[in-house]
């Protein structure tokens, strides 16, 4: 019986990846498989609490390869699935969709394809280039306003910062779809102004997280701010817990694989001539 409600269920997803694929949706049929691999092993979890599973699903992914920019392929923007391998941004966002998904009761692909675009792309809207939520400070601004999270830096003990968000209208040649397209970069000044506007920059400074570590729980999602002018992040990963002490999971460009960080946050941080502090977001159940 196990054996033809497990098929069923494989055959319900391989027509949902169906679906998503004439839509638009660009992915592998591995990338399927290893969907089909995480609901059965997950499908149970639906009471487990969103930190929890979340913790857990990071867990699922461990040693899978970093890979940067995932997202960029060629051509017109469309929702890239990736599960074979991650950049630290698209390994937190697919643990939070596949989280989601479980905790939602409809496991279909489509289904997780939609929470995953609702998390990645203003007003869950994939419409072009910059559409997608580029910056971590607009990604968290819209994604606090759908209740998807909270930002609870403020509450750490972290302030404002003011700095001018810009790194990616200056610096054009390092996108692959900016680079000589002046209609691109024009959205994109357009929504760094919006940004910077928003005053919405928030951190903890490096320097106070041995203090507030103790207030930071599984699943929380970390964002490392930095120093680099222009840029407000260069990396994230999901806090959790081991032998009593704060590390997280990440998709790590030094190790490149997703693993479990040795060094705890506040040495990790410590060590890093460029991070200036970090924000954290707490999960919202749906």
């Amino acid at each position: 019986m196990k054996k033809l409600i497990l098929s069923i269920l494989l055959f319900i997803l391989s027509a949902s990846a169906s679906k998503a694929a004439e839509s638009g949706t660009i992915y592998t049929r591995q990338d399927s498989i290893i969907y089909e691999g995480y609901i059965s092993k997950f499908a149970s979890k639906q009471d487990v609490p969103l930190n929890q599973l979340l913790t857990e699903t990071a867990k699922y992914f461990l040693n899978k390869p970093y890979v940067a920019a995932t997202l960029e392929v060629s051509g017109d923007e469309k929702l890239v699935i990736n599960l074979r391998e991650f950049d630290c941004t698209s390994f937190v966002e697919n643990c939070i969709a596949l989280s989601q998904a479980i905790k939602s009761g409809d496991r279909s692909f489509s289904n997780y394809c939609r929470l995953l675009t609702r998390i990645r792309y203003r007003d869950g809207i994939i419409h072009s280039y910059a559409s997608r939520l580029h910056y971590s400070t607009e990604w968290v601004m819209q994604n606090r306003d759908r209740d998807i999270w909270e930002n609870i830096a403020m509450q750490l003990g972290g302030g404002k910062v003011k700095k001018t968000i810009d790194f990616m209208s200056t610096h054009p040649a390092s996108y692959k779809h900016l680079k000589n397209n002046p209609a691109n970069i024009s959205q994109i000044k357009d929504i760094e102004q919006k940004i910077n506007d928003a005053d919405a920059y928030v951190l903890v400074e490096k320097s106070g997280i041995s203090r507030i570590a103790n207030k930071i729980k599984d699943g929380d999602i970390i964002l490392f701010a930095t120093s680099v002018p222009g840029l407000d992040y260069s990396h994230m990963g999901i806090a959790h817990w081991q032998n009593g002490r704060l590390h997280f999971i990440h998709a790590s460009s030094k190790h490149k694989a997703v693993i479990a960080e040795p060094r705890t946050l506040a040495k990790y941080c410590n060590d890093s001539k460029s991070c200036t502090g970090i924000t954290v977001l707490r999960m919202k159940e749906q």
